[in-house]
């Protein structure tokens, strides 16, 4: 078998994927939810279980056996997927903690089960179509269209880590400017009010504590920071489900609240 045509298997069933993913969580809440962590309209796991899907269980005895291999590759899959994009980008693009028997909310048994059955589809539903798609179209063909859908996917994977970089980048930045001398600001904050409206310092610290003044502050950082952000950034940061670095958590779900709120108020 030839990897040109793999490699089309791949996109094909990326983009297979994404539609079958955006259309479900679309539903689910009830907007558009555009689905996967790259710009264009593929979800590259799904092109990969697949993939692997047909070369692996292509020879397997029954359909049992298919079932079990799926179920089980497609947790491997997952969890060290879910475990080295966190690891270089601190972003998460599914969690399962809120589903029964998962590990650390990157694999469950629903999940995995439910691949396990889609793995018996993708081998016996759909890739015999997929196969006569691919064999209609000569190699000499195949091999100028693998290579146009390499570079484009090659383009977006690039895109997107310089996004996630740049993403965690302004994440820190924002962080150190929320906290940086924040004791100082705040008193100095304290004692400018107390001046202008004549109240007793202790009067006002009761009134305004440090934790309120360092929600202000994030407030206008984020204000900030979002003013800053380009397409690709703000992007990525939408298809993120949440950022599980302790630093990051807390305020990447604020700015996720902030754009959602921001694009409401401009429609």
């Amino acid at each position: 078998m030839h990897f040109t045509t793999i490699f089309i298997w791949f996109v094909l069933y990326s983009i297979l994927g994404w539609i079958y993913e955006t259309i479900f969580c679309s539903v689910k809440t009830l907007k558009w939810d555009n689905r996967g962590m790259l710009i264009g309209p593929y979800c590259p796991i799904y092109g990969v279980g697949a993939v692997l899907d047909v070369l692996v269980c292509e020879s397997l005895p029954n359909y049992g056996a298919v079932f079990l291999t799926c179920m089980l590759g497609s947790a491997v899959l997952e969890y060290s997927t879910s475990f080295a994009t966190e690891k270089l980008f601190h972003a998460v693009w599914w969690d399962y903690s809120n589903l029964p028997l998962n590990i650390k909310g990157r694999i469950c048994l629903p999940c995995s089960l439910g691949f396990g059955a889609a793995g018996l589809i993708v081998l016996y539903g759909i890739h015999p179509y997929m196969a006569r798609v691919t064999d209609a179209l000569p190699l000499y063909w195949q091999e100028p269209c693998a290579l146009l859908l390499m570079a484009v996917f090659s383009a977006d994977c690039a895109l997107t880590a310089d996004s996630l970089i740049a993403l965690n980048v302004k994440l820190e930045s924002t962080l150190n400017a929320i906290d940086s001398h924040i004791s100082e600001r705040y008193d100095a904050f304290i004692e400018n009010t107390r001046q202008n409206l004549s109240e007793g310092l202790v009067t006002l610290k009761e009134k305004v504590s440090l934790e309120e003044f360092r929600e202000r502050r994030m407030m206008e950082e984020l204000k900030n920071t979002l003013s800053t952000m380009n397409w690709n950034q703000t992007r990525a940061l939408r298809s993120s489900v949440s950022f599980r670095h302790a630093k990051y958590s807390e305020l990447g779900s604020r700015m996720k609240h902030a754009l959602s709120f921001h694009k409401r108020n401009t429609q």
